[in-house]
């Protein structure tokens, strides 16, 4: 039996472009300006907001890469209602805030205890169970 994979969430800042509605979308993508408008959108985020989507994107693709099939990365973005939940639930302050088993770690400067933590959870799993 193959142990489930270990889950990750992220609350996180979240880039993305303002979607206008379906009709209004097509007719901005026919004229040929979607493009322009979904770039203008990213680009009106703070430099601070897109170094650090780019670290957590780097991050998530080294993790998959190093434990594939034995871990899931859900990343919630920061401003949705989810995220105000876990806010509430485990006192988020900083972002991102990784949460690995119930455990809390806010902010870049906890992710060497987050791959810690992560690597002994890991280890853990792959040892074989004793049979009664």
């Amino acid at each position: 039996m193959t142990a489930l994979p270990l889950q990750i969430e992220v609350v996180s800042h979240v880039l993305g472009s303002l979607s206008h509605c379906s009709h209004c979308q097509i007719f901005i993508d026919e004229v040929g300006v979607g493009g322009q408008v979904r770039e203008a959108d990213l680009a009106a985020y703070p430099q601070e907001f897109m170094d650090d989507w780019q670290r957590l994107s780097d991050w998530v693709i080294e993790l998959t890469g190093k434990f594939p099939d034995q871990i899931t990365i859900k990343i919630t973005d920061a401003q949705s209602p989810r995220a105000l939940w876990q806010a509430l639930r485990y006192g988020i302050r900083r972002y991102p805030t990784f949460v690995v088993e119930g455990e809390r770690y806010q902010g870049w400067e906890a992710e060497p205890d987050v791959m810690t933590r992560l690597n002994q959870l890991l280890a853990k799993q792959s040892q074989p169970t004793k049979a009664k």
